[in-house]
């Protein structure tokens, strides 16, 4: 919860017993007790939009860190997982645990999981794991090959597309956006 304001009547050093709290306002402020009110009137910043199954599973629990040593797509072990930024990731062993865990932002796809294809053209669209390809450094993953066939076909344009489209929460409800014409 974010409290925006907090009006606060007096502060006094007082020693409390928990188990004899009074927790109605109007009978702290009788019995000589301070009262804090607090009004909350804004949300908090909401985290940029995942793809993830109805468990919170992101990337249909295929291994982020594989894509990287194995070069290709690795389901992940359910019992050997983490929590990054909104989603649950799985992995094929404790050693792509440690290292995703070391450097996490190395390894999490890039727009969320969404399929970078169609988010280049505007449109949030699932991805599939194995339609996926590693550029500068970066894991992207696409809803089917051929969507990754081409969006390579011109990645510079297309990553760019689809980074002006890409727009957290907090500012786009995770809606893909799109400025207009450039």
């Amino acid at each position: 919860m974010f409290l925006s304001g907090l009006i606060v009547a007096s502060a006094v050093p007082v020693v409390l017993n928990a188990a004899g709290l009074v927790w109605n306002p109007r009978q702290i402020a009788k019995d000589d007790g301070v009262v804090a009110l607090a009004e909350e009137t804004a949300k908090p910043a909401s985290e940029v939009r995942m793809n993830v199954d109805s468990n919170g599973v992101i990337l249909m629990g295929y291994d982020p860190v594989a894509y990287f040593t194995r070069r290709k797509a690795v389901k992940g072990n359910p019992a050997i997982h983490t929590r990054f930024g909104g989603a649950i990731y799985y992995f094929v062993s404790v050693a792509d645990k440690v290292a995703f865990s070391k450097n996490p932002s190395r390894y999490v796809p890039q727009y969320g999981a969404f399929c970078a294809y169609h988010l280049s053209k505007g449109e949030l669209k699932d991805s599939n794991p194995a339609a996926f390809f590693i550029y500068e450094g970066k894991l992207y993953v696409c809803s089917a090959s051929d969507s990754a066939k081409e969006f390579s076909s011109d990645i510079n344009e297309n990553i760019r597309k689809a980074d002006e489209n890409w727009v957290p929460l907090s500012r786009a409800q995770g809606q893909p956006y799109a400025r207009g014409p450039r």
